[in-house]
């Protein structure tokens, strides 16, 4: 209740009073009384609303950043994220058919050819990023690389060459050391790949409070968002995922962060606003992989 409306009454008494020329010191005080009890009833009743408002925000911002809800992640593995790939499993396909060919004749290393570790660190960096970046599963018994060993047939006596996958001295020679910031990000990808997320997202976390302008920066702090999904904290993904979206719009990450943003809330019980975020995301993006994967998972949650 505005206070000038409630002291208008009063005041309109107090006037008729004194123009009828009866008001005494009691009505006076009288008046004065109810005076003061109205403007403290009103400035109890606007402190409570403040309180009522201030408790609500307080609510809000406590459930998101402390709701660690453990929601089991949903296998999906549909044909439109998996046509996706079809560009990057022909390279691969392609450097395996040249080393199909060099195989018979080679007995070490040649400069430029792939080698078998390579293909498979290849194949761990994208099941890497599709188990991550989409929500899908595709376990298949761990994901560090297999020891390579290649053996080739010689002549009809059952003898076999064995072919080193070890590079020749001379290249590991050759190869730069890395600076401190290539190794720190590094050492939080091998973390991660070893699904150690809370290592994973400490080191992330750390490489993006230390190298705030780095090329890799607002990817660090997107796999913080994902270490902490990983770790079903899914509150801290969603202010990381904000983060991202926030600040570099233009970054590789930017889909990525809000299809798994709108993924985080509904993990926290806010399909609402999960729902939101994802169709937010179809809309300005309707030909992106996120934007098909965000479809399906829609599906998946109704």
């Amino acid at each position: 209740m505005n206070v000038k409306q409630s002291l208008k009454p009063v005041l309109c008494t107090l006037c008729a009073l004194l123009l009828a020329g009866c008001a005494t010191k009691t009505d006076l005080e009288n008046v004065q009384n109810q005076a003061y009890r109205d403007r403290q009833e009103s400035r109890k009743t606007i402190q409570r609303l403040e309180e009522d408002l201030s408790k609500s925000q307080e609510a809000l911002r406590d459930e998101i950043q402390k709701s660690t809800s453990p929601v089991q992640a949903r296998q999906a593995n549909t044909w439109a994220e998996l046509e996706s790939l079809r560009v990057q499993v022909a390279k691969m396909q392609e450097k395996l058919d040249t080393l199909t060919m060099k195989f018979n004749a080679m007995t070490t290393s040649q400069d430029g050819a792939p080698t078998l570790a390579d293909l498979n660190r290849d194949v761990v960096n994208i099941k890497t990023a599709l188990e991550s970046q989409f929500g899908m599963d595709l376990s298949s018994g761990g994901t560090s690389a297999p020891a390579v060993t290649t053996t080739t047939e010689k002549g009809k006596t059952g003898t076999k060459i064995e072919v080193s996958k070890a590079a020749p001295k001379e290249k590991e020679a050759e190869q730069p050391k890395l600076d401190t910031a290539d190794a720190l990000y590094a050492k939080a990808d091998a973390s991660f790949k070893a699904k150690k997320y809370e290592e994973a997202r400490q080191y992330y976390s750390e490489f993006a409070t230390t190298f705030k302008k780095h090329a890799n920066t607002s990817s660090a702090i997107f796999w913080v968002g994902e270490s902490a999904y990983n770790l079903q904290d899914y509150g801290k993904a969603v202010l990381a995922y904000q983060e991202v979206i926030e600040k570099y719009k233009s970054s590789p990450k930017y889909k990525a962060a809000i299809l798994k943003q709108g993924m985080a809330f509904y993990k926290i019980g806010k399909d609402k606003a999960g729902k939101a975020v994802l169709q937010d995301l179809i809309e300005r993006f309707p030909t992106a992989p996120e934007s098909t994967r965000a479809k399906q998972f829609i599906k998946e949650h109704k």
